[in-house]
């Protein structure tokens, strides 16, 4: 560690403004020049790892390269005593991390987007992807006459569209999980869409005070970030127009293709759909294929300030999100089965390089039975009729999920009618999502319909040997329907191990290691209009069967 007074490579080091797992950032006086400048050292002990060391002095050729007002400059790198530094441009300020979303205005947050959304579009044009845009890389300035300059940082993972070199793989590991996109999380090839997935996850964490995905399970976040929309900002904080749900909606579409054609794209239509004078004058974006009509409206800001982080607001805890659109919990953009073990793979990366660790059953089955389903067709994907439930029905919703939860409390997060909690960490630390039928559904293959249901709390991950969710139905008549229409299964009552019995439905033709049941719950009133079904993952019949008698069911 340098020392206040230190000279270092021919520049004096006046103080320590941070520090990180790979390096340190000094504030730094130029040796000839009245100028101070930023210093990024990496740490000592990394000097002889080759990755890395090409990861850093990358850092300094793709930026010195990108000439822009909205990116921060390099002026010079070199090596002094087996440690690799890089000497750039000092932004006196802050970053948007620090920023306070409830009292940040939405006007200026879009208006923050905005500016990176050109540093950007830039670095995209010379072929330069960032891969890891959030909040904390973009630095605020105030510069003279009260105005706010906005500086994108940090490159130090950015790589050339076209470079399909070793690092590729290790920096899609490397960005941060709650901004990545989905093409990051499974291994698919990037183009400068990601950077826009990433640039509308900040502008949703400027605007709720939280992450579009938020979880105490990586798993969790992984698996929402490859199968699950965007909960709706409106809903989030009241008084942003539902306008900006759409737009931030085909911003982080799960597909590429399907979002903007850039990043200034996507701020301008955001700004317009902040900005409009009404809803019903506001147009929702076209599809991909259809250009977008010019904007009239500028995107540059009137002079705001940005208000400092207040530690005494309360306000972040009104997020009444009612759960994204479930679909295949096995989706990924590689497919089944490998898709979801590179998710996994993934998530134990993570866990073990950022988060650190944290890391025998019995059951009688008697009265076996074969049934053979009249109605064996597949079910088909059902497509949204809307992306919400209205407002009105919150309260609903609210009182349904925790109808699950109370019914099985140890096995689903906790929530309450008034206070709606749409995700939260269930049995054995599964990631779990509350979901509505009026949100898109697309069941795996060889899922069951399960019918009509109004309600279902969706669970997957940690160390479970099966994937889970429970259903709520109308009635209990709906949920014998559901009973009555599976196709061909084994039907035996069980005892879990809290000694209740309960009726199993094992349901044939499961891909291996993967057995699917529906579980029912007779003789118990206040669940005879529940659900469970189960599929096992990587899972023999036995090893499901004993997670599932080991479940706490009671």
């Amino acid at each position: 560690m340098l020392r206040t007074g230190e000279v270092f490579a021919g520049y004096t080091i006046e103080r320590l403004l941070g520090r990180g797992g790979m390096g340190s950032v000094y504030l730094a006086r130029h040796p000839r020049l009245p100028r101070l400048t930023a210093m990024k050292l990496l740490n000592a002990e990394l000097f002889h790892d080759t990755e890395i060391r090409a990861r850093f002095q990358r850092e300094a050729d793709l930026v010195a390269r990108l000439d822009h007002p909205n990116i921060v400059t390099v002026f010079d790198r070199g090596v002094e005593d087996e440690q690799l530094w890089i000497s750039m441009q000092y932004i006196e300020g802050t970053d948007a991390a620090a920023v306070d979303a409830w009292t940040l205005p939405p006007h200026r947050a879009v208006q923050i987007i905005a500016e990176t959304a050109k540093a950007l579009d830039f670095a995209h044009s010379r072929g330069v992807l960032h891969r890891d845009v959030k909040p904390a890389n973009i630095l605020l300035e105030r510069a003279e006459g009260g105005q706010e300059r906005v500086y994108l940082t940090d490159f130090g993972i950015a790589r050339f569209r076209d470079d399909t070199g070793r690092l590729t793989q290790t920096g899609s590991f490397t960005a941060t999980l709650a901004y990545a996109a989905p093409e990051q999380l499974s291994g698919a090839l990037l183009d400068h869409r990601a950077d826009q997935y990433s640039l509308a996850c900040t502008l949703f964490r400027l605007l709720t005070g939280t992450v579009p995905f938020e979880a105490t399970n990586p798993v969790a976040v992984i698996q929402g970030h490859l199968s699950a929309p965007p909960p709706s900002v409106s809903r989030l904080r009241p008084g942003l127009p539902v306008a900006l749900d759409a737009v931030l909606a085909r911003a982080m579409a799960k597909h590429a293709a399907d979002r903007f054609d850039s990043c200034t794209e996507f701020a301008a239509t955001a700004w317009q759909a902040l900005t409009a004078p009404a809803a019903s004058s506001w147009q929702p974006p076209p599809p991909p294929n259809h250009p977008l009509p010019q904007l009239n409206q500028p995107v540059h800001s009137p002079n705001q300030p940005v208000s400092q982080p207040d530690s005494s607001s309360g306000r972040r805890e009104a997020r009444a999100y009612l759960g994204p659109a479930r679909r295949s919990r096995w989706h990924a953009s590689v497919g089944g089965w490998l898709g979801l073990l590179l998710v996994l793979g993934l998530a134990a990366f993570i866990i073990s390089t950022a988060l650190g660790d944290d890391t025998g059953s019995s059951g009688a089955t008697t009265a076996t039975t074969t049934v053979r389903a009249q109605n064996t067709a597949p079910s088909t994907t059902r497509r949204p009729t809307t992306t919400v439930p209205a407002t009105k029905d919150r309260a609903a919703v609210g009182a349904r999920a925790a109808q699950l939860s109370a019914a099985f409390p140890d096995m689903l997060p906790e929530t309450t009618a008034e206070r709606l909690v749409h995700s939260g960490t269930g049995y054995n630390k599964a990631g779990c999502f509350v979901h509505t039928p009026d949100q898109a559904t697309s069941p795996d293959h060889d899922d069951p319909d399960l019918g009509a249901w109004v309600l279902m709390w969706s669970c997957f991950g940690g160390p479970n040997k099966a994937a889970f969710d429970f259903y709520l139905y109308g009635s209990p008549a709906d949920a014998q329907k559901v009973l009555d229409a599976l196709p061909a299964n084994d039907r035996a009552t069980a005892t879990n191990h809290s000694g209740h019995t309960y009726t199993n439905y094992t349901l044939h033709g499961s891909r291996n290691l993967r057995p699917r049941m529906v579980t029912a719950f007779p003789g118990n009133p206040r669940r005879t209009s529940m659900l469970m079904y189960s599929t096992g993952f990587i899972a023999t019949d036995a090893e499901f069967m004993d997670w599932w008698t080991s479940a706490p069911l009671n």
